[in-house]
């Protein structure tokens, strides 16, 4: 999808959309025994995938984000000796959860 009219019709895509929409042309162009063009798979796939697949990825993202916090909870309790509860969440919140975020965003 390197090409310069290809990136103008990807550019309100992420990364990981772009790759998806790639896999996706590949995937219609087998079932249609030519190569369907950027342009249909990329109408094709937000009409047909793109509620699903971003569903999918931000349930990953949110699954992923709780198992920092419940490891952040747990080594956090372990150095006090106790459960921190919703202490060590906050604490995560507060220290790590926006660069988190940007270190995930848009994978």
């Amino acid at each position: 999808m390197g090409h310069g009219n290809d990136k103008q019709l990807t550019d309100h895509l992420t990364e990981a959309e772009q790759l998806a929409v790639e896999v996706h042309k590949y995937y219609l162009s087998e079932a249609a025994g030519y190569d369907v063009g950027v342009d249909y798979a990329i109408q094709h796939w937000l009409e047909h995938h793109a509620t699903d697949w971003r569903h999918d990825q931000l349930e990953d993202e949110l699954a992923a984000q709780r198992r920092e916090i419940e490891k952040h909870k747990w080594i956090e309790s372990e150095r006090a000796g106790r459960d921190l509860g919703d202490a060590a969440i906050l604490d995560w919140i507060v220290r790590f959860a926006a660069r988190w975020r940007q270190l995930h965003a848009h994978r």
